[in-house]
C-alpha cells in the first residue's frame, strides 16, 4: 500500500507538471462521461425500462392501416373491434380506452357548475384486468357496464366512474365512504353523473404516458351488442397469452381481418390490423430523435476516448527516456507499468468525478430545452441511472488504461545506449510513413467521427432553411388562428346546422370588422396539417377510374371563400367557392389538383357528382365546380394529398377556426378575438389560445428543429475535440523533429518548406479521416431522414461544406505548430537534445 500511495503521489506530480495535458485529458473525460450517461439514462427511462405493470412484455395494442393508401396507426374500427375480441384466440383479452379529452385547453370537462378541469377517460371492462390491477377500493366495471342498451335513438348504458388515487386523496381525503357517491361533470355543455364504484391503487395512470395528461376518473365505455357500426375509431389494448408470440398473434389477426374484409367489404375492402408491444408505442412518435441523439452521444463519447487515448500515447512516447534511465537504474517492468496505469487512472477518476456533475445537469438541460410541442412519453420519470454512469465512466477508464498501459510495454524493455544517444530522432518513422506513427489511427477516427456530426448538423439546416422558406409565403408574421366551439346543449336550443352557420358567420363578421384586419376565412381545423379528422373517402358518380368504381380516400375541408386566397391557392379550371353557395342551393365542391391529377389523370372532373361515405346521416352529392392549385401546406410544408374543399355555408360544422390576416402589427389582436368570441354564446362557446403563424409554424418544426440544435451543439463539441486532437498530435510530432527540421534548414530548406512539411502531414491525416466520414457518414445520415425536409439524406452539399469546414479548422489547427517550427533558430535546432 505505501508503494501505491508513492506512485499516486509521483503521479500527480508529474500530472502537475503538465497541466495543460491533464485539464485537456480530464475535460475531454468528463464530456464523454457526462453527456453519454445523460443521454443512456434518458434512453434506459424511455425505452428499456419496463411498464409498471404484471408481464408488461405480453402487452399489446392494436392499430388498423390501409394496405391501398399506406395509412398506419389507424384507430381500429368499431364495427370490426367485437370480432376482433370474440375471435382472437391468441389474446387473453382486448378493451377499448381513450381519453375524452383532445388536449387542447378548450376541450377538458369540468366539474359541473365550476372551471375545475377533470381529465376523463372511457374504458371498457376489461380494461383492468389485462394490465392486471386491482382496485384499491371498491371495485372495477362489470361485463354487463360494457354493453349498452338502444332506447329510440339514443344509446344508454350504466354511468359509472372508477376515481385515480390522486383525485381521490385531493376530493375526498382519501375516505373509504367515497364508494356509491356520485360525480357530476360538464361534458361539452351537457350534465353527466356517474357513480362511483372504486378507486385505483396508488400510481396506476394508465393510458398516460400514452395520453399527455394523467386520467383523474375512468367511465366505462359500452356498445350496443349486435349492433355493426363502423362509424368510430378505438384504441384497443390487449394481452398475449402465455407462450404466444407476437409474431403468432399477428398471424391470427391477419386470417380475422380477411374474414372481415370478406364479409364487410364496403367498410373494411383495403383494412388490415397490426399488432404492436405497447412499450414500443411508448416511443414511436419520437423513436427518430431517441436514436439520433444516442447515436450523437456515442460519437462524443469515442472522439473523448480518441482523444485521451492520443493524448497519453504522445506523452509516454515522450517520456521514453525517462522510462528507460528508471529501468537502468534498477526500476522493475511492473513498476513502470504500474506507474503509467496509476496516471491513467488519475485521469480517469478526476474525469469521471467532472463527469457526473456535467451528466446531472445535461439531462436537466435536455429535459428543460426540450419544446412543450414535442411530448416524450415518460419523460418525466427519467433519473440519473447508476448503472448508466458506470457504464460510461467504465468505458474511459478502459480506454484510459488500455493507452497507458500499451506503450508502456515497449517502452520498459528500453535499449538505453540506442535511447541516449540517438535523442528523439529514432522515435519517429520517416515523413512519408506519418500515419504508421503513435496516435495518428485515432485521430482519423476523431475526425471521421466529427465528420459525421458536422454532416448531419448541417442537413438539418439546410432542411430547415427550406422548411421556413416555403413557409414564408404566407406571410407568417400577418396570421392569427382561434379555434371555437359550441357545446352540445346551446346546439340543440339552436335547432338546426342554418342557426349555426349563421352564430359562426356573426362571429366572422364581428373579427372582419375589428381594426387592422385585412381578410377572414374559417376552416373546420387550421393548419391543415391538424385535421386528422378530415380524412374522408369519397366516389365519384362518373369519370372512370378507381374512384368511380368505389370510395376512395381523400381529405375534407370545410371552408369560407376568404380561405383559398389566404393558403395562397390559385383557380386552375372553373370557379371558386362562393358566398352564394348557400342552403337551398346546388352542393358544389372544390377539388385541389393533386386529386383531380390521381383520380382523373386523363379526363376533366368538372361537373362530376363526389359523394363522401356514408356515416350516421345520408350525405348529400356534391358537384365539383373548380380545380386549384394548392401550394405546400402551411405549417407542415407537406405536399398536398387529394383534398375536396366544401362551403361551411352549405354544411356548417360547430367547430371551426378563424384565420385572420392582419395588415400590419397583431399586438392586441389576440385579446379582442377572445373576446368576440365569448361575447358570441355567452357560456356556452370553448375558446382555444389565439396563436400567430410564426408559433404555428413553431409548433409544427419543433421535433426537426430541437435535434437541430442537438446536432450543432454536438457537432460543436466534435469539432472542438477534434482541433484539440490535431493541435496535441501535430504538436508533438513536430517538437520531436526539432533536431531534423535544423538538420534541413542547414541543408537549404527555407521557412516555407518547414511550413508545408508540417501542413501536409497534418493534412494528409485529416484528409483521410474526412474520407472514411464521408463514407461512415451515409448510414447516419440516413436515420436523419424522417427529420429532414426537401433534403436528400445524402446532400452533396452538405457533405462538402462539412467536410471544408474540417478541412480549414484542421489547417489552423496544424497552421500553430508549423509556424512555431518555421520560426525555429538554426543553430538552436541543431544543438537540440
Amino acid at each position: 500500500m505505501d508503494t501505491l500511495l508513492q506512485d499516486f503521489r509521483y503521479g500527480l506530480r508529474m500530472l502537475g507538471k503538465a497541466p495543460g495535458f491533464a485539464a485537456v485529458a480530464v475535460l475531454t473525460l468528463a464530456l464523454g462521461i457526462g453527456a453519454n450517461t445523460a443521454m443512456f439514462s434518458t434512453l434506459y427511462g424511455l425505452v428499456l425500462r419496463p411498464l409498471p405493470y404484471v408481464d408488461s412484455s405480453r402487452l399489446v395494442m392494436l392499430w388498423d392501416s390501409n394496405r391501398k393508401t399506406g395509412q398506419k396507426h389507424i384507430l381500429v374500427m368499431e364495427g370490426s373491434f367485437p370480432i376482433l375480441r370474440s375471435q382472437a384466440q391468441s389474446l387473453e383479452d382486448m378493451a377499448e380506452f381513450g381519453s375524452t379529452n383532445f388536449g387542447n385547453d378548450m376541450y377538458y370537462e369540468r366539474l359541473w357548475g365550476t372551471e375545475e378541469r377533470v381529465a376523463v377517460d372511457g374504458v371498457t371492462p376489461p380494461f383492468f384486468s389485462i394490465l392486471k390491477v386491482a382496485p384499491l377500493l371498491g371495485r372495477t366495471f362489470t361485463a354487463s357496464e360494457g354493453v349498452a342498451t338502444m332506447n329510440g335513438e339514443n344509446r344508454g348504458s350504466a354511468h359509472v366512474a372508477i376515481l385515480s388515487y390522486a383525485y381521490w386523496r385531493k376530493h375526498y381525503g382519501a375516505s373509504s365512504e367515497v364508494i356509491g357517491k356520485t360525480i357530476t361533470v360538464n361534458q361539452f355543455g351537457e350534465k353527466s353523473q356517474y357513480t362511483i364504484v372504486g378507486v385505483m391503487p396508488k400510481g396506476f395512470d394508465f393510458p398516460y404516458p400514452l395520453d399527455t395528461d394523467k386520467p383523474d376518473m375512468w367511465i366505462n365505455d359500452s356498445m350496443v351488442a349486435g349492433e355493426f357500426s363502423p362509424g368510430n375509431d378505438l384504441q384497443v389494448l390487449g394481452r398475449l397469452k402465455p407462450g404466444v408470440s407476437l409474431a403468432q398473434a399477428q398471424a391470427e389477426i391477419n386470417t380475422i381481418a380477411d374474414r372481415i374484409r370478406a364479409e364487410y367489404p364496403k367498410y373494411y375492402k383495403d383494412e388490415e390490423v397490426s399488432v404492436v408491444p405497447l412499450s414500443s408505442e411508448l416511443i414511436r412518435d419520437v423513436r427518430s430523435i431517441l436514436w439520433v441523439l444516442l447515436a450523437a452521444f456515442a460519437f462524443i463519447l469515442l472522439i473523448g476516448c480518441a482523444n485521451v487515448g492520443n493524448l497519453l500515447l504522445v506523452r509516454a512516447v515522450s517520456r521514453e527516456k525517462e522510462m528507460a534511465i528508471r529501468a537502468t537504474l534498477g526500476a522493475r517492468r511492473w513498476v513502470l507499468i504500474r506507474q503509467m496505469l496509476v496516471e491513467g487512472m488519475l485521469l480517469a477518476l478526476a474525469g469521471g468525478a467532472l463527469g457526473l456533475l456535467l451528466a446531472y445537469g445535461s439531462l436537466r438541460a435536455l429535459v428543460a430545452l426540450l419544446p412543450q410541442s414535442i411530448y416524450i412519453p415518460r419523460l418525466d420519470s427519467v433519473a440519473l441511472d447508476t448503472r448508466m454512469l458506470v457504464f460510461a465512466a467504465g468505458l474511459s477508464v478502459i480506454a484510459a488504461g488500455v493507452f497507458s498501459v500499451l506503450p508502456s510495454l515497449r517502452l520498459t524493455r528500453p535499449n538505453l545506449n540506442e535511447t541516449l544517444k540517438s535523442g528523439s530522432a529514432r522515435k519517429l518513422p520517416r515523413a512519408h510513413s506519418v500515419l504508421r506513427r503513435p496516435g495518428s489511427v485515432l485521430l482519423v477516427v476523431e475526425v471521421s467521427l466529427a465528420l459525421v456530426l458536422l454532416a448531419g448538423a448541417l442537413l438539418m439546416l439546410r432542411s430547415m432553411r427550406k422548411f421556413l422558406a416555403v413557409n414564408g409565403q404566407f406571410r407568417p408574421e400577418r396570421l392569427l388562428s382561434l379555434d371555437v366551439d359550441i357545446d352540445n346543449t346551446y346546439l340543440s336550443s339552436l335547432g338546426g346546422r342554418d342557426r349555426v352557420r349563421i352564430l359562426l358567420e356573426q362571429f366572422e363578421q364581428r373579427i372582419a370588422d375589428m381594426p387592422g384586419v385585412e381578410a377572414t376565412a374559417l376552416s373546420d381545423r387550421f393548419p391543415p396539417v391538424r385535421a386528422h379528422h378530415s380524412s374522408q373517402q369519397f366516389k365519384a358518380d362518373d369519370g372512370g377510374g378507381l374512384i368511380a368504381e368505389g370510395f376512395q380516400p381523400a381529405e375534407m375541408h370545410i371552408v369560407t371563400p376568404g380561405y383559398f386566397d389566404m393558403m395562397d391557392m390559385r383557380l386552375l379550371r372553373g370557379r371558386w367557392l362562393a358566398d352564394s353557395d348557400g342552403n337551398g342551393t346546388l352542393p358544389v365542391a372544390v377539388i385541389n389538383e393533386a386529386m383531380a391529377e390521381r383520380y382523373w389523370h386523363d379526363r376533366d372532373p368538372l361537373g362530376l357528382k363526389l359523394k363522401p361515405r356514408e356515416t350516421y346521416e345520408k350525405p348529400p352529392s356534391y358537384t365539383i365546380v373548380g380545380i386549384v392549385h394548392e401550394p405546400k401546406r402551411f405549417a407542415s410544408g407537406e405536399t398536398p394529398d387529394p383534398a375536396v374543399y366544401l362551403p361551411y355555408a352549405q354544411m356548417p360544422v360547430p367547430f371551426s377556426s378563424v384565420v385572420v390576416r392582419t395588415a400590419g402589427e397583431t399586438k392586441g389582436l389576440a385579446a379582442a378575438m377572445r373576446s368576440a368570441a365569448l361575447q358570441i354564446a355567452p357560456g356556452h362557446m370553448f375558446v382555444g389560445q389565439v396563436q400567430s403563424g410564426e408559433e404555428l409554424i413553431s409548433e409544427s418544426s419543433a421535433t426537426p428543429r430541437f435535434t437541430s440544435q442537438l446536432l450543432i451543439a454536438f457537432s460543436g463539441l466534435a469539432l472542438v475535440l477534434a482541433i484539440v486532437g490535431v493541435y496535441g498530435l501535430i504538436s508533438y510530432y513536430t517538437t520531436q523533429r526539432t533536431h531534423e527540421i535544423g538538420i534541413r534548414m542547414a541543408l537549404g530548406a527555407q521557412r516555407a518548406d518547414v511550413m508545408a512539411l508540417v501542413l501536409k502531414e497534418g493534412m494528409l491525416i485529416v484528409g483521410l479521416g474526412i474520407a472514411i466520414g464521408v463514407v461512415a457518414g451515409e448510414g447516419f445520415a440516413k436515420s436523419l431522414a424522417s427529420l429532414l425536409y426537401g433534403v436528400s439524406a445524402m446532400d452533396l452539399a452538405s457533405f462538402a461544406a462539412a467536410g471544408a469546414v474540417l478541412m480549414m479548422v484542421a489547417a489552423a489547427a496544424c497552421w500553430i505548430p508549423a509556424r512555431r517550427a518555421m520560426r525555429i533558430e538554426l543553430m538552436e535546432a541543431l544543438r537540440y537534445e
